[in-house]
């Protein structure tokens, strides 16, 4: 599975690129009008606009994380509310890139953003950055337990996700604030997109190495091979086998 899952980084990585080659083209041809050929193609594949092909992808990715993290419930042995916690996390942040729900988060954080030596523009990262905290302390035994392969993937998802979604987040709020919606706005804008975009696809290919799927005759088998190890009978921890 993890494999046909790779193949989700071709686009994952593309969109940006694309987004800024029609963003260019509009800027080069004025074309601002919202019926006009380019500018309908460009809000069309926008990696920062809402409503489009971009929001279907990055709502479909973590549709999948939320699906594998339900299947991991489903099949495994352990951590069984932890995985569906999981899920749970994911499709949040499904809906949460189909409708924006994140900024709604400005609410709370303007009344943070006081405490905080920084005047952060995009106050919503306050509160984001503890949920972010609450959700890895509440899956960080689940991680930890997986094979040595998933569990450096699913760190390295967070990091990458992260990132871009509070870090960069925070430098494209503060390039906004000096220089409205610049052209190095829609640069830093890209980037952070395309750091989320690449984190969760990572996610994607770690959950799905976690199993196996077996053709047999008049259908598949599925197997769940995630966890390093697993108690035995004394207590102790056994290698899994397979």
């Amino acid at each position: 599975m993890s494999r046909a899952a790779r193949w989700l980084l071709l686009p994952a990585l593309l969109l940006a690129p694309l987004s800024g080659i029609l963003y260019a083209v509009v800027r080069a041809t004025e074309s601002y009008e919202p019926d006009q050929g380019w500018n309908l193609l460009w809000t069309a594949f926008d990696i920062g606009s809402e409503g489009n092909v971009a929001v279907w992808f990055a709502a479909t990715l973590w549709l999948l994380v939320g699906a594998l993290a339900a299947l991991a419930a489903l099949t495994s042995d352990r951590f069984r509310i932890s995985w569906w916690v999981f899920a749970a996390v994911a499709f949040a942040a499904s809906a949460d890139e189909a409708a924006q729900l994140h900024e709604r988060l400005f609410f709370v954080g303007d009344h943070l953003a006081p405490l905080l030596p920084i005047d952060l523009y995009y106050s919503w990262v306050i509160p984001g950055t503890v949920i972010a905290l609450v959700v890895a302390a509440l899956l960080l035994r689940l991680v930890l337990a997986l094979r040595t392969r998933v569990t450096i993937g699913l760190i390295c998802s967070a990091v990458v996700f992260l990132l871009g979604a509070l870090v960069i987040e925070s430098i494209s709020g503060f390039v906004e604030r000096d220089q409205g919606r610049s052209d190095l706005y829609v640069a830093v804008m890209y980037v952070e997109e395309t750091f989320e975009l690449v984190g969760v696809t990572w996610a994607v290919i770690a959950l799905a190495s976690m199993f196996h799927l077996t053709r047999r005759s008049g259908g598949l088998t599925l197997a769940f091979d995630g966890f390093s190890a697993a108690p035995d009978e004394t207590g102790q921890n056994r290698p899994l086998a397979g």
